[in-house]
Parts: structure tokens; sequence; C-alpha cells
């Protein structure tokens, strides 16, 4: 039985233990079918945004991760609660489809550069299906991958597949050609109604990330003093934006 406990990396700063599966089956979730389907006419407006340039295609916020700062990058429609509604205006018909799904609390589209890695990690939470529709990728698993914990797999235009994003997990990219994905988080069922909360303390931990990305502060915080900071940051981030 997978565990039902929410756990979050920022807070914890230990390695997952949970038992959930590193890729998820999603074989009889409606919103697989709904995203295959319209893969093609994502693809083109993500094209579209790529062409021409647009500004708002930015840097993953932890550029530590990645092999070089700016290799990896991403253009956000929905971040934690968050809608980027200029970047949503230009990709109209993937918002749409993205409204469609019940508990979606992040998507937006990601730039992987040729000839990159993004680190060994542990992503933000169990809360989440952490889903990759493959929009443009070439090559075999040893080109061009992602592993999670023991498990490595490829992606396949059109195709969309689910992984747990607490596990460790890396990505690596040693062909000629950039990886287009549209990763989306959608809440698992059990935790539908924390979405709330869920997505104050995903935003909390992302704003202390970025931070003290640069510094080697946070590791060495103790657990309580981080469960600490993820209760008080969106009321103190709250209060900035007014």
């Amino acid at each position: 039985m997978v565990s039902s406990k929410a756990w979050f990396s920022f807070s914890e700063n230990e390695k997952f233990q949970g038992n959930e599966p590193n890729f998820f089956d999603i074989s009889d979730k409606p919103w697989k079918k709904l995203l295959e389907d319209n893969a093609v006419v994502i693809l083109k407006e993500l094209e579209s945004i790529v062409v021409n340039q647009n500004k708002n295609i930015i840097p993953y916020f932890n550029q530590t991760l990645a092999s070089a700062p700016k290799a990896w990058n991403i253009f956000p429609l929905r971040f934690w609660g968050k809608t980027y509604t200029e970047n949503c205006l230009q990709a109209k018909e993937t918002y749409r489809v993205i409204n469609q799904i019940n508990g979606v609390t992040s998507c937006g589209f990601s730039i992987l550069k040729p000839h990159t890695n993004i680190k060994p990690h542990y992503g933000d939470s169990n809360v989440m299906y952490r889903c990759h529709l493959t929009l443009k990728s070439k090559g075999s698993v040893d080109e061009i991958g992602i592993r999670v914990g023991e498990e490595k797999r490829t992606w396949e235009n059109g195709k969309v597949f689910a992984f747990c994003d607490a596990h460790n997990h890396e990505v690596w990219n040693n062909t000629d050609e950039e990886r287009w994905v549209m990763i989306i988080d959608i809440l698992r069922e059990e935790f539908i109604d924390q979405r709330e909360k869920i997505c104050n303390m995903v935003s909390a931990s992302t704003w202390w990330q970025v931070t003290f990305q640069n510094t080697s502060i946070l590791p060495h915080l103790p657990r309580f003093f981080r469960r600490l900071l993820l209760r008080i940051t969106p009321y103190f981030l709250s209060k900035k934006s007014k």
C-alpha cells in the first residue's frame, strides 16, 4: 500500500524513505489521454514561444542543479498556486487543457540544452504525480534519460509518464538537440483536500532555496527550524506582496 503521509524535502532534510513507486502507473488516469491527445497542439505553442525567443523563458529557479546555470530553462504557466497570466496568454490551448485537470498545482515547459545533466537530487515532495508530457526528445536511454531511484527511462514523443519527485533522481541529455517536455504536477487523490497548505509549503521552500542557493546555510539548519520557516514564510510573503 502506498503511503499517504506528506513529505517535504525542505523540512525533513533527509533521504526519502516512503514506499511510493519510482514511476506511477497512470494508465487509468483520464488526464493521461487528455494530455496525449493534445500533444501536437501543445508542441506547436511551445515552438512559437521558442522561435520568438519569448522573454519569459527563464532559467530554472535552482540554478545549482543543472551542469550549467542557464542550460535548463522553463516557461512557467502555473507554479504552486501562482498563475503566470502573461505566459498563459501565449499558450492558450495548453492552458485550456490544463484547466480540465483537477489537482494541477504547477505546469510549464522545460527546455534542457544539449549535453546537459541535472544532478541527482531529492525533489520537493511526494504529494503529487510529477508528469512529463514529451514534446521533443530523440535518443536511447543511455543518450537521453531520467533515473528515478534505480529505474531509468527515456522520453517518447507525445507520451506522458509520471514519477515520484521525492525519490532521488537525475536527468541527462548527451545528444546534440534540446529536450522539450511539459511538466505538470497533479496532486495525488489523497492530498487534494490539502491543496492550499501544500502550495504554501512548497512555495515557501522554493523561496528559501532561491534566496540561499549560492550559500551553504540551508543544509545545516536543524529540522525544527526548517519546519518553523515553512509555517511562517507564507504569512511573511503575503505581507511583503501587499
